[in-house]
């Protein structure tokens, strides 16, 4: 059966690099509804004890990824090939907990003190002997349980030089890089610390005038090769391809066209760099229509944050 995967992988805070995830906030509203009893923000927590949020969460995973089954039908594609990350920061770790044990096993956080405590607290949560698939009529099913395929954890957040050992003590994909200083202060924590960083180059889609302003990153397109040449030679470090956030007030669509064409000249350089990050919430369908390989989804399936402090 074809279907989302929550993609094979490292181990949750000291794994190896797998397979791919988003800068900053998450999409718009997507496909259910809004958080429930457990979505106060936090890094704390154990296994959910709220059996109405864990059902709200598998009712939200559900429909997520039937949507993206939908998206995938409609573009010809597999839908065994994208990879859904769950974007959890600011909610508990009990709602990744529980989200685990449903059979997602991708997420991501944007923030290295937050995820430093989560992440953590995740693990300590010992998974069922069996878990459940979630499965839907138009929705592929749920891999094997998280005792087979260890949680992944993806740093979606714009990274600062002096954060890079931080983050990789437990991040197993990085999809931030943007500029030339960031990839030998990843690479030295990672060769220091043993570990194989997975590293998305993050591609600015804004306009030339908007970059500085959007507060967002992202690298220029034109300076993308460059940059992708840098982290390929690194120790310690795995080209995994592009990510890149829909610029806004405009249309998903192009902006995911033009990301497409710069990962298709990653992969004439990089043959093995075909990762492309893009698609939240509320432009999933767009993403996967133009060749997303990994889809970073928190509103839809968390519900609606509060305020971030």
């Amino acid at each position: 059966m074809t279907g989302v995967t929550g993609s094979a992988g490292a181990s949750g805070a000291s794994g190896s690099a797998g397979a791919s995830g988003s800068a900053g906030a998450s999409g718009s509203a997507g496909a259910s509804g809004s958080a429930g009893a457990s979505g106060s923000a936090g890094a704390s927590g154990g296994p959910t004890g709220d059996p109405g949020r864990r059902a709200e969460l598998a009712a939200n995973l559900l429909a997520v990824r039937a949507r993206v089954a939908r998206a995938a039908r409609a573009a010809s594609r597999d839908a065994a090939g994208i990879t859904l990350i769950a974007v959890s920061k600011t909610w508990p770790a009990a709602d990744v907990a529980a989200l685990r044990d449903l059979g997602q096993l991708d997420f991501a956080e944007n923030r290295e003190q937050e995820a430093r405590l989560k992440v953590p607290a995740v693990l300590a949560t010992a998974p069922p002997r069996a878990t459940a698939p979630v499965t839907a009529d138009d929705g592929p099913q749920a891999g094997p349980g998280p005792e087979a395929r260890p949680v992944r954890w993806h740093f979606v957040g714009q990274l600062q030089r002096n954060k890079s050992r931080a983050v990789t003590a437990w991040a197993d994909w990085v999809h931030t890089v943007d500029r030339p200083s960031l990839v030998p202060a990843l690479s030295r924590a990672a060769t220091e610390s043993g570990r194989l960083l997975t590293v998305c180059i993050q591609v600015s889609l804004d306009e030339a005038g908007e970059r500085s302003a959007s507060g967002r990153g992202g690298a220029p397109p034109v300076e993308v090769p460059a940059l992708a040449d840098a982290v390929a030679g690194a120790d310690g470090l795995r080209l995994a391809g592009v990510m890149a956030v829909a610029p806004r007030g405009r249309p998903a669509r192009p902006a995911f066209a033009l990301l497409r064409a710069v990962a298709d000249r990653m992969v004439m350089d990089h043959p093995a760099a075909t990762a492309v990050s893009a698609g939240m919430s509320g432009d999933l369908e767009d993403a996967v229509a133009e060749g997303a390989t990994h889809l970073r989804i928190g509103t839809a399936l968390f519900g609606h944050r509060g305020a971030v402090p």
